[in-house]
């Protein structure tokens, strides 16, 4: 599975909105897009759960994290006085709603579909789970003519030359006229491909791209800028007002921290107990051999287990109101982002009444 690969196509996506929107599309929007495009869908894959490894399945699954998004939106990074180069700001306005912030992350999470279906080896569009269309499935739809030679292409040439002249006119009335078109000239096509022949059009796979576009270009892009569109006309000025004492809260939050480590520690052991299990369970998919594989279970539960264990002690200091705990906490629960709703633990204990409640003045 592509790692830094879901990093580039996301940003590949964002780099041409942000350079044309002359800093006015909202960051925080972008990261919320950017995150979901990396991690989101691959969340469960961590527990072996691939239940919501797939389009519909990340839907239902984004409602809970895009909560987290949401709170996040809140914060801003930049630069620090302190002895660390970056912090999180609390500004105590979230600029992103639960709206919102859901669009984005099902955005995000359509578009690593995409790297998903190319770059692995099944090239599958995963629906839901047990419901895959294959790359093969779809080339089949455009029927048994390709690249055929017929009269009806004079029809399919005049539709397509006539859209792109059309183009200089129904462009300039902006972008409800020009979808309308869009959706006029794609029924026609589609009719003639069914009714008549898909020699319309050559024989090419033209039913394959209108499920791939409309899927992975049209439904993520428009998403995203219309979340974008509503934050940047409504925007947000209403300050976030605890609903529980941030006394009380932290103790909450602790409690939940010390679970989560207690957790991975747990799964830690895990590993370690059924390493040559696991490994020669995971061989038979191939590219390493089990012991190969043993070897970095091995190891990478031993930092697992060590990370876990500096989550815990700093989780218990949340307890005593020791800062140099909150640190650690926050560094840890940032690590775990892959994850999701860490995240939120490491933002709340660096908002500025929490940051006070430690001791630590306030910026």
């Amino acid at each position: 599975m592509p790692t830094f690969g879901h990093v580039f196509y996301g940003l590949c996506l964002l780099m041409p909105i942000l350079y044309y929107s002359k800093d006015k599309f909202s960051y925080k929007i972008a990261f919320i897009f950017l995150a979901n495009n990396i991690f989101g869908p691959d969340i469960l894959h961590y527990f072996f759960i691939p239940y919501f490894h797939n389009i519909l399945g990340y839907a239902i699954l984004a409602i809970p994290f895009s909560l987290v998004y949401s709170y996040s939106s809140r914060f801003s990074l930049v630069k620090s006085d302190g002895p660390f180069p970056l912090k999180f700001l609390d500004e105590a306005i979230r600029e992103v709603n639960w709206k919102n912030s859901y669009i984005v992350s099902v955005a995000g999470g359509i578009s690593h579909f995409f790297i998903d279906q190319f770059y692995h080896f099944e090239k599958e569009m995963h629906l839901w789970y047990g419901i895959d269309i294959t790359h093969d499935e779809m080339l089949a739809w455009g029927g048994s003519a390709y690249h055929v030679i017929d009269p009806l292409m004079i029809l399919g040439a005049m539709i397509v030359v006539t859209t792109i002249l059309l183009s200089m006119y129904y462009f300039r009335k902006g972008y409800k006229e020009t979808f309308k078109i869009f959706l006029i000239i794609t029924a026609l096509s589609i009719f003639l491909m069914l009714v008549v022949s898909t020699a319309v059009y050559g024989g090419e796979r033209e039913f394959g791209v209108m499920v791939h576009c409309t899927i992975y270009v049209l439904i993520p892009l428009f998403l995203l800028m219309h979340a974008a569109r509503d934050v940047q006309d409504n925007p947000r000025t209403d300050q976030d007002v605890p609903k529980i004492q941030r006394k009380t809260l932290i103790y909450i939050v602790a409690i939940i921290s010390i679970s989560l480590a207690l957790f991975f520690l747990y799964y830690a052991y895990y590993i370690l107990s059924n390493t040559v299990l696991i490994a020669t369970k995971m061989a038979e998919n191939g590219g390493q051999t089990a012991n190969e594989i043993a070897a970095s279970l091995t190891i990478i539960a031993y930092i697992a287990g060590t990370i876990a264990l500096i989550l815990l002690i700093g989780s218990i200091g949340l307890l005593f109101k020791i800062n140099i705990c909150r640190y650690l906490v926050i560094a840890v629960s940032c690590a775990f982002f892959i994850i999701g709703f860490p995240f939120a633990i490491a933002l709340f204990l660096c908002e500025k009444d929490v940051k006070a409640l430690f001791g630590k003045e306030l910026d």
